[in-house]
């Protein structure tokens, strides 16, 4: 099996702290009470209690130390300065305790509202800007701005993608809190937003979505199907009932224009993919009826139950680009009574659709949990170091960009064109001329276009 450097330190950064090393301010209570009365006999057999606890513990040379261990005021200056949105001087303040308490570590809490504070500030920038890939981006790498208690973050980045013309990928989004959020004032919100970019059948298989959830809140749900539709003149609304539809995936982004030096710009153009890479193989997976399309096996199983039907259905929709959609089938299938096989299937298919959408955070902690076959890693890891490479260029991290190509052709064995054009690029915007140019003169030895060209002047110029 397959298994890269960047998946291994994965795995490792995520094995959770389950055993405390050290007594918490609190438990030093009784010792500081045991000194200041200068009671000896009862200070050795606390010590000796704590030791027991925390066999890892060493208490100082200077009990008295522990008196004053941790810091009290500062913890509620810091999470004063998180409520104002004073996100660099909580930052500060997080540094000073540090400083002053270099045996105090500070509870997770502490540090995931710090990120979480700092990513809102971030992504609200973006939106504000305009840039909606930028605020997509911050949301995919920061998991708390898209938790449902901050519902309204993923509800702006559907409109600046809707604003953007991008109705697709707003829809998708729309799609993507229909399936992870319960909240049924919330749901009824998102499907009145959704009305703007979403056909009529599209409007119905949301409903249907959310009804097969909440059962027990399916009227509510027909009536503002009702309701919707009458507003589109449609007259009587039929059944809530999911249609199967094919829907165009949205382009891959390209590549910000490189930048070599200051007076001069380079602007390679990174080739689109027409299909999925992986739908074929996709298909091979969840064999289907003999003549069926993936159509007729969507109609066939949409009102499927059973664990193994449902993941026979998500592989069908996902051959469909209906990647929302074949999400919500692989997670309620992964819920059920399926086989080890089924299971590593199943986690495979939401990795891809995850890798579909642009999100290669999630798709990599599936990755790293998961026990692929050779082929399944080689696939999803070939993806993810794709998309970072990618997203490292286009946030200017060139060293970054080459690192994650470099790996990709390691994993692969070979790397695209236009990849290899992307980290020729890199390298000559992180300053290493020589490498640049080399990967240009090869790359124009193969086949010499406008762009490799370019890229040789470029890299030769001084």
């Amino acid at each position: 099996m397959i298994r890269s450097t960047i998946f291994a330190a994965m795995m490792l950064a995520a094995l959770p702290a389950f055993a405390q090393d050290a007594p918490s301010p609190d438990e030093f209570l009784a010792l500081n009470i045991y000194l200041q009365r200068n009671e000896t006999a009862a200070v050795e057999a606390e010590l000796r209690r704590l030791r027991l606890k925390y066999p890892q513990w060493t208490p100082p040379a200077d009990l008295r130390q522990l008196s004053n261990s941790a810091p009290s005021g500062e913890i509620d200056t810091f999470y004063k300065q998180i409520a104002a949105g004073q996100i660099e001087q909580a930052r500060g303040t997080l540094a000073a305790m540090r400083r002053d308490y270099p045996n105090w570590t500070p509870p997770a809490d502490m540090t995931t509202q710090l990120e979480t504070a700092s990513g809102q500030q971030t992504l609200d920038s973006a939106l504000d800007g305009g840039d909606v890939d930028a605020a997509r981006s911050v949301a995919a790498r920061t998991p708390g701005l898209l938790r449902c208690d901050r519902i309204n973050n993923a509800w702006r980045i559907a409109d600046g993608q809707r604003s953007a013309g991008r109705s697709a990928e707003a829809l998708a989004t729309y799609r993507a809190i229909l399936g992870a959020c319960v909240n049924p004032a919330d749901l009824t919100a998102t499907i009145e937003k959704a009305d703007a970019v979403s056909s009529s059948t599209e409007l119905r298989a949301m409903v249907a979505q959310v009804s097969g959830r909440f059962p027990a809140e399916a009227a509510r749900f027909d009536e503002l199907l009702q309701r919707l539709l009458a507003g589109r003149g449609s007259g009587a609304a039929a059944p809530a009932v999911a249609q199967p539809r094919t829907e165009q995936p949205a382009p891959r982004q390209q590549a910000a224009t490189p930048r070599a030096e200051p007076q001069q710009q380079a602007q390679p153009q990174r080739q689109q993919q027409t299909r999925s890479p992986d739908a074929g193989r996709a298909e091979v997976v969840a064999p289907r009826r003999s003549n069926e399309s993936p159509a007729q096996c969507a109609a066939r199983t949409a009102n499927a139950r059973a664990a193994g039907t449902v993941l026979e259905r998500a592989w069908c929709v996902y051959n469909l680009n209906r990647t929302m959609d074949a999400m919500a089938d692989f997670r309620t299938a992964l819920s059920g009574r399926l086989t080890a096989k089924q299971q590593r299937e199943a986690q495979y298919g939401l990795a891809l659709s995850y890798l579909k959408l642009g999100m290669a955070e999630e798709a990599s902690r599936i990755a790293a949990k998961t026990d692929f076959t050779r082929q399944q890693r080689v696939d999803v890891e070939r993806q993810i170091l794709d998309q970072r490479g990618v997203q490292a260029y286009r946030e200017r991290r060139f060293r970054d960009a080459v690192r994650y190509f470099d790996a990709l052709e390691q994993v692969t064995g070979g790397i695209r064109r236009d990849l290899a054009i992307l980290r020729a690029y890199a390298y000559l915007n992180a300053g290493q001329r020589p490498k640049a140019h080399a990967e240009f003169l090869r790359l124009n030895n193969e086949l010499s276009t406008t762009e490799t060209r370019k890229g040789l002047a470029a890299a030769a110029s001084e």
